[in-house]
This record gives C-alpha cells, structure tokens and sequence, in this order.
C-alpha cells in the first residue's frame, strides 16, 4: 500500500510542478504527518482531485474529498541561497 501511496504523491506533485512549484517532498510530509490525507489520496480517482493556483499567486493547492489543501510558499536567499519555505493549509467542508 505504500508503493501505491508514493506513487500517487509523485503523480500529484507532477500536477503541482506544472502550476509552477515543485513540493514533492512537502507532500511526502503532509502524507506522513496526517494520515487522514493518505488515505483519501489512496481512495480519490486521481481524475477527480481539483488543483488550483492562489490568487495571489503565492499558493497551490487541490481540492480532495471534504479538504481544501493549500501550500502557502515565502521565497527567500540567505548564504547558502535561494530557498522556499511551504506552510500547508487544511481547510475542511
């Protein structure tokens, strides 16, 4: 069931990357702290997920199930440079 998981989070974060960022591992870790969002990711036809860009611009995120998921992304450069920080919302209803 883990290999089915890992590769629905790949497939979504492909989805994600085309909107312009690139959170594989933030979703790694958003499925490895909330189990509730692995297994809606592991029953959702991956057809019916919603991916969306926040208005603003600074924000992707997809609709799954009862969830609004949002990635809120701060671009930064310190010494060793560039760098982002994503901070996930869970909206839910």
């Amino acid at each position: 069931m883990r290999e089915k998981l890992d590769r629905r989070v790949v497939a979504m974060s492909e989805k994600i990357s085309e909107l312009g960022f690139d959170l594989e591992e933030d979703m790694k870790e958003l499925v490895e702290m909330r189990e509730d969002i692995a297994e809606l990711i592991l029953t959702t036809k991956l057809k019916k997920i919603e991916y969306f860009v926040e208005k603003e611009g600074n924000g992707v995120g997809f609709y799954l199930g009862d969830l609004q998921v949002t990635f809120f992304v701060e671009y930064g450069e310190d010494e060793e440079g560039p760098y982002y920080e994503a901070t996930a919302e869970i909206l839910e209803g």
